[in-house]
């Protein structure tokens, strides 16, 4: 991938997550927190987003709205393969066809 586009990506994924932290601001609460199979992460439920959280750190989430999932793991923390397996597994059960995710942005460092 060209740099340009991952800055792109990049600004894109920061875009995502200001719109988020304004979103949250309007609500009073989550709607709900399940815990992600066995995991030491947790999945919390707003009517627009899910949110995956791994090791208490907000690794990724999904916009409901654009169906859309931003893996913001390498921008919040570094990387960590467990957290890289929470995120797959938070792609296939909450981003799959149960909830017609169509879309995912990884934020990468250019």
């Amino acid at each position: 991938m060209k740099k340009e586009q991952q800055y792109a990506i990049n600004r894109e994924c920061l875009e995502a997550i200001q719109r988020f932290n304004e979103y949250r601001a309007s609500v009073v609460s989550a709607n709900g927190i399940e815990r992600l199979r066995t995991c030491q992460a947790s999945v919390i439920i707003f009517d627009d987003y899910f949110l995956l959280r791994s090791y208490n750190t907000l690794v990724a989430f999904i916009d409901r709205k654009t169906d859309t999932l931003y893996d913001v793991l390498r921008y919040v923390y570094g990387y960590t393969s467990t957290s890289a397996q929470h995120i797959a597994k938070f792609r296939h059960d909450y981003g799959g066809e149960r909830y017609g995710c169509t879309r995912e942005l990884t934020w990468r460092s250019v």
